[in-house]
């Protein structure tokens, strides 16, 4: 297993800062769209309330496309935090490797031998490396994490 290099790194680390705020800004434009569905939808179900001889059916029908709405808007808060934790934690450990890269820390030659063992296990496409089954250049996990 070959150590990258520091500019490697670097430029890996400026990659993955850049994705990670381009993807919390999609995820800041999607709840904000999400929002204002929702706003439309309630506004629509409030209109009706007070409207007699409303069919039943067209009342139901709105409150399950705010209803809709509404979950719409609580993924998009879920998706924009995550957003945010990721550019955070990338962050964090870009300014660590920056603050480190230049003296014998531990923690840059750590962040050099992750990056070196990423490409070589890329290179040998589904070899192990380090005892695991997934590829260690993933970033996100599908589940979601818990406290």
């Amino acid at each position: 297993m070959t150590a990258a290099s520091p500019k490697t790194v670097r430029a890996d680390l400026a990659d993955a800062l850049d994705a990670s705020r381009t993807a919390r800004e999609e995820a800041e434009r999607e709840l904000h769209r999400s929002f204002a569905l929702r706003s439309r939808a309630a506004e629509a179900l409030e209109r009706t309330a007070g409207r007699p001889g409303l069919d039943e059916s067209e009342r139901a029908r709105l409150r399950a496309e705010y209803a809709d709405a509404d979950r719409v808007v609580a993924e998009r808060l879920a998706a924009m935090a995550k957003a945010q934790e990721f550019e955070r934690a990338a962050s964090v450990v870009a300014h660590a490797f920056e603050d480190e890269a230049t003296s014998a820390s531990p923690l840059a030659a750590a962040l050099l031998q992750l990056v070196g063992s990423k490409r070589g296990a890329t290179a040998r496409r589904g070899a192990l490396v380090s005892g695991r089954t997934a590829p260690a250049a993933r970033v996100r996990s599908p589940r979601p994490r818990t406290a």
